[in-house]
């Protein structure tokens, strides 16, 4: 019984300092929220990523990424092209706008509609073309540092190519409005 007792008073320590890390770790991010020390691209980046690995492991919904991320290109120019001045007003207001809390957050929202079908089109593009082995073991030996080299460079190689179609996308469509507008 009396072991009972002195571990008893242990496990109730543990459980507080659980609950205090716990507490703490949301007071941190309570008070970076309210700070606006929040990097909202990192956390597109990582769940981007994480979102885009996912999709590569399902080859069936690549065809449909793809057409999905062609057609919402298609319908961002039509949209900019028919109103020109709105898509002028928008991005000359809200683009490193000045509100104190939401600034960032709005600035990287309207750059992520132009940007974000292309890069997901290209993306899928380049996962179609470019099939990796679904080998979850990579081989030993003496060439497996070069398979697994050159893999990760293809990977690479598709990401950087799906942002400059993205970039290149935001760019000619900054262009084209501006040009339409003379704004």
């Amino acid at each position: 019984m009396s072991s009972k007792r002195e571990t008893t008073p242990a496990r109730g320590m543990e459980n507080v300092a659980v609950l205090r890390l716990r507490v703490s770790g949301r007071l941190k991010r309570a008070w970076s929220l309210i700070n606006g020390n929040r990097d909202y691209v990192e956390e597109l980046a990582t769940r981007s990523d994480s979102g885009l690995s996912s999709l590569t492991q399902r080859r069936s919904w690549l065809v449909a990424s793809f057409f999905g991320g062609s057609v919402a290109t298609l319908l961002v120019w039509i949209a900019a092209l028919r109103f020109p001045y709105a898509a002028s007003f928008l991005f000359a207001n809200f683009f490193n706008s000045n509100l104190p809390r939401y600034g960032n957050l709005i600035t990287v929202l309207l750059t992520l509609i132009p940007f974000t079908p292309p890069f997901v089109a290209a993306f899928t593009l380049g996962n179609m073309l470019f099939v990796s082995s679904q080998e979850s073991e990579f081989p030993s030996g003496m060439m497996a540092t070069f398979n697994y080299t050159q893999k990760s460079n293809t990977r690479w190689l598709i990401v950087v190519v799906a942002g400059i179609c993205g970039a290149m996308n935001c760019l000619l469509l900054l262009i084209v409005v501006t040009s339409a507008t003379g704004h």
